[in-house]
């Protein structure tokens, strides 16, 4: 019976690792789109395949999300609460993530690009503001049924608020931009730096899951 446990383990954190690799290349990659179209290297083209990367990236984190979340529930005995929440908070994410690449294809085409890559970037920034609340929830249950000394617990509690605090402020920060953008006010610079900020956000919280991960996996 431990043996499958573990195995069930082993399995779980290769799919984390797998899955917040894959996000941290996305945003990386959405960050270079945005760097390239800022340079004036077809602009459009750049903020509307960050759009589609960033919106595939939250969905990718929405599942990777659910899978961990759902075995620290099943460990912790966590009742219907913590599910609600869950699914709550993932169903934004994953909703947002498609409306995000569904809108970057349609500024592919052409389509009133510039007005939908600005509402991309406030999709995605509200995306990633109300999807704090899960992350937030979860880092907190796995503090909870950690083994760790009490100061280690409260230290990881810190750094948890500080990084949910840096994601919400990234999150309004393209909200702001991508109003900005749609009211017309330097549309095509402000969406790229939106595009570039919440790249960078994902690509440090990837990376930072992904460290974590390891971490776990070699001990």
């Amino acid at each position: 019976m431990d043996t499958t446990i573990q195995k069930e383990d082993k399995v779980l954190e290769r799919t984390l690792i797998s899955g917040s690799s894959t996000e941290a290349l996305t945003g990386a990659g959405a960050v270079v789109l945005a760097i390239l179209g800022l340079a004036h290297i077809a602009p459009q083209m750049m903020a509307a395949v960050s759009a589609i990367a960033l919106g595939a990236a939250l969905i990718m984190d929405g599942a990777a999300v659910a899978a961990e979340y759902s075995r620290i529930l099943a460990e912790s005995g966590n009742g219907k609460a913590s599910k609600a929440e869950l699914g709550g908070g993932l169903s934004t994410q994953i909703v947002g993530g498609a409306a995000a690449v569904a809108l970057g294809v349609l500024a592919l085409l052409n389509i009133e690009a510039q007005a939908l890559l600005a509402i991309a970037a406030i999709v995605l920034g509200i995306t990633v503001v109300s999807s704090g609340g899960v992350t937030t929830r979860l880092n907190a249950l796995k503090i909870e049924i950690s083994d760790e000394h009490e100061l280690a617990k409260r230290i990881a509690r810190e750094a948890m608020t500080t990084a949910t605090g840096t994601d919400v402020l990234v999150g309004l920060a393209a909200v702001v931009l991508g109003i900005l953008a749609l009211v017309g006010i330097a549309s095509s610079t402000l969406t790229l730096v939106a595009m570039l900020a919440l790249g960078a956000s994902i690509l440090l919280t990837g990376s930072a899951v992904v460290g974590k991960m390891m971490s776990m996996f070699a001990a």
